[in-house]
């Protein structure tokens, strides 16, 4: 989703810290780099590691976490000895104790509220940078959450035939998402395109996905075209979605 990643350090960098009653020890290593209040009382955090300041965050993500992106040598040094450890989301009660956490498998993260309608209850995304040094099919991974039930469970979703696969939202060089317009009675939306070779003869499919949260799920809708797309072009129009 073009311009997805500005918006979602905008909104995210701007609350580092110091939300009042959340007060659950912070783990060795680790600084508070997000809170987000939500129902409750119950605040959403994300840790990184103590080493990532709000302005190196910005200048790694979508680069890559590897000590020659980072200028100051001296960290880059100390990077290269002790690597960054894993960004971890965790889910705070009203009196402060850690309710769940996980660790997210990568040094950078954020968390901003989803612009979703017609959900049960308040939803979020939780963004992990999985940029990789070289290639175009890498890049923040997106995955919603529904915290209100105390849990930081992976949402997932019903494939047409009936199975159930955990959503996760991907922008790459070669994949872009965005929320799309509710439908006209309310359902929320989530487009994905991608485009990946189809055979060893390297010739292109293009794939259309739309997630619909409908009967109390995030259900899949899709289909496929030859043909290529990337980053470069234009977020594809509505009637290309199924």
């Amino acid at each position: 989703m073009k311009g997805f990643n500005s918006a979602v350090l905008g909104l995210g960098l701007a609350v580092w810290c110091g939300l009042a009653g959340a007060a659950a020890q912070v783990p060795a290593g680790y600084r508070v780099a997000q809170q987000l209040p939500i129902d409750n009382g119950q605040v959403l955090e994300v840790l990184e590691d103590a080493r990532i300041t709000p302005d190196l965050h910005r200048a790694l993500w979508g680069n890559g976490t590897e000590p020659e992106n980072i200028e100051d040598q001296v960290l880059a040094a100390d990077v290269e000895n002790t690597p960054f450890v894993d960004a971890q989301v965790r889910l705070l009660a009203a009196s402060g104790d850690a309710l769940e956490n996980k660790s997210l498998g990568y040094p950078l993260a954020t968390v901003e509220k989803a612009p979703l309608t017609g959900l049960p209850a308040p939803a979020f995304f939780l963004t992990i940078d999985e940029t990789a040094p070289m290639g175009t099919y890498s890049g923040p991974a997106t995955q919603v959450l529904m915290p209100s039930t105390g849990k930081l469970n992976t949402t997932v979703y019903r494939t047409p035939d009936g199975k159930s696969e955990a959503l996760f939202l991907a922008q790459t060089g070669k994949a872009a998402w965005q929320v799309g317009a509710p439908t006209a009675d309310g359902v929320a939306q989530i487009q994905q395109v991608s485009s990946s070779p189809a055979s060893e003869d390297e010739e292109f499919v293009t794939t259309y996905r739309t997630y619909r949260f409908k009967d109390g799920a995030w259900q899949l809708a899709s289909r496929q075209e030859a043909g290529y797309w990337d980053t470069e072009s234009d977020f594809p129009q509505r009637s290309a979605f199924p």
